[in-house]
This record gives structure tokens, sequence and C-alpha cells, in this order.
């Protein structure tokens, strides 16, 4: 099969999608192209095309320039990153595949063909490094909905707190952080921020919103213990069995989705209770998010590749 995978380049998780899928479906046999969003020349758009690709996958939003070149398309798409105005662009989709359950729910209110298949995110496991479940980590990247300013005020609160390391981009990034956070806004390569990552056991991730969360995901594959809001998509990745669910105190729509804001007094509770946990009990608890990773691994290839043939029988 010749897939044609479709996205913007955002440098970040857009990148890491595209990249997992292609993994994915190359390890199953598929012959894959990497295309721009932008890729249709003005002159292509004039003239009428004969499907080169037997599908086209778009990542996180159609592209309707590129719907000809196939003879399926298929959206993945991210709901909080999906306006309103794009709805009527469903049509030019034959399937939806989601990778929540949460993201399910929403499509399925827009289109007749819609297959949860989940999602991965990359493995960053070392063998040679061990989560020190003292060592509190958030990685905000450029994102500015990852919850970072509720964790700024509750370690202002707190000087007698562990140290968090927060990774941000600097045009992110505060002037200043209390003396019991270490602010990194210098490039970190690749490795550096892998062994920031596998180092540090508790990876604090109170999202306001999330189309997969890269972030947890990749936490949990390292053996950390991930705190996050307690709500979809969040919590659908996140269970109390090896991780730390939050309250929220109030939402407000974004796009298809939602912006949850966590609650910041059940946000210090939880920090204060897993200080106080036993190591132990918290390494457990890290263990159990490394089995799901690998678990929930396998279970996207699956799913995917069962619902492309499925699709395009």
């Amino acid at each position: 099969m010749h897939v044609n995978l479709i996205a913007r380049s955002n440098g970040v998780g857009l990148d890491q999608d595209v990249n997992l899928c292609k993994e994915v479906l190359e390890r199953n046999g598929h012959e894959v192209l990497q295309s721009h969003s932008r890729g249709v020349s003005w002159w292509q758009r004039l003239l009428p095309q004969k499907p080169k690709y037997d599908v086209n996958i778009f990542m996180e939003r159609v592209f309707p320039a590129w719907c000809p070149f196939a003879k399926k398309n298929i959206l993945i798409p991210n709901q909080e990153r999906f306006p309103e105005r794009h709805l009527r662009l469903l049509d030019r989709v034959q399937h939806v595949f989601c990778k929540t359950q949460h993201a399910e729910t929403i499509f399925k209110q827009h289109h007749a063909s819609v297959f949860h298949i989940g999602f991965t995110s990359r493995d960053r496991f070392m063998s040679e490094v061990s989560p020190d479940y003292r060592n509190w980590f958030h990685l905000a990247g450029r994102s500015t909905l990852k919850g970072t300013e509720a964790l700024l005020k509750l370690w202002e609160k707190h000087p007698e707190w562990p140290s968090l390391t927060l990774v941000q981009h600097k045009t992110n990034a505060p002037d200043s952080v209390p003396d019991n956070i270490r602010l990194i806004t210098d490039y970190l390569s690749n490795e550096a921020l892998n062994q920031l990552q596998c180092s540090h056991g508790i990876h604090c991730c109170p999202s306001l919103s999330e189309g997969w969360g890269h972030h947890m995901v990749e936490g949990m594959s390292t053996g950390a213990v991930v705190i996050t809001t307690d709500a979809p998509p969040m919590n659908e990745l996140v269970h109390r069995t090896r991780g730390f669910l939050v309250p929220y105190r109030e939402s407000e729509g974004r796009h298809l989705g939602t912006n949850y804001r966590v609650d910041a007094q059940a946000l210090e509770q939880t920090i204060q209770a897993i200080i106080a946990s036993d190591q132990d009990h918290l390494e457990e608890m890290g263990q159990k998010a490394r089995v799901w990773f690998a678990t929930n691994q396998k279970a996207f290839e699956t799913r995917l590749i069962e619902a492309l043939r499925q699709c395009l029988s």
C-alpha cells in the first residue's frame, strides 16, 4: 500500500505524530511518503489529478488540495486544534481515526465513519538511568497549555519543597523563578532531554488540554510517575494505579476540545502527598506505568493497521 502522510511541521508533537505513524506503517510493509501540508503547487491545483496514492493520511487538519491525489482520505485529528470552521472539510475525508476516546466521542457527532486507534509516543527508557522519585520534572517546551503557571505559584509558596526542573522555551519562560526551581531555557539535545526525563521520577503534567499527551506518555515510558489533570483525554492515559489525577476547577471551550484548569489547592495537596509517599510505592507505580506504555504501544500498532485494512478493503 502506498501511503501519503500529510501535515504541517511544528518541530514538536506534530512532527512526532508523523514519524511514529511512518514507523508503524513501514514496519508493516507499507510504502510511506511524507508531504508538507502546502506541498501542492498552484498549477497542480488547477489541473485534474489522477490518484497517485492508495490513501492520504492527514495529521491534525484536512488539507483539501491534497485530496485528489489519493483513492481514500483519512484524518487523524487533535480536537483542541480543530476549529469549528473546518468542520465543512470533514466531507473531504472518508474516515476519521481518533487518538483518544474523547476525540472519538467528539468526531462521531460530525462524521459517519470514526475509528478509535489510540496512539503512542517515543520510548524514552534508558536502562542505564534509573528514575529518582525525589526528583521533580516539568516539560513545558513551547506550549502555554501545560499548566506551568500553577506549578510556579505553588513552588514559590513552598520553599521547603524539593527542586523542580522546568524545561521551557525562552520566549515563554518567566523572568525569574523561586530558588527551588531549576529553569532550563537553553536548547537541549535529544540526548540531554532524554537524560532529564529518565533521571526524574515525578513528572508534573497538569495540562489544560491535549490531543494525545506526548510528554505524559514519554514520562511513563521511563518509569516515571505522572501527575495530570483529571479530565479528558489526560485521564484516559494516566490511571490512579500508576499516576495521580488532580481535579479541575473550571473549563472553557478550545475549538472542538476543552481547556481544563487544574484546581490549585487539590494540586498542592497531591504534591504534598507524593512528597510524603514511600519511595518503594512510587517505584512500583512507575513500573506499572512502564508496563502500560509497552502494552499501549503494541495495541496502537494493531489498531492502526486493522483500521486501515477495514477502510481500504
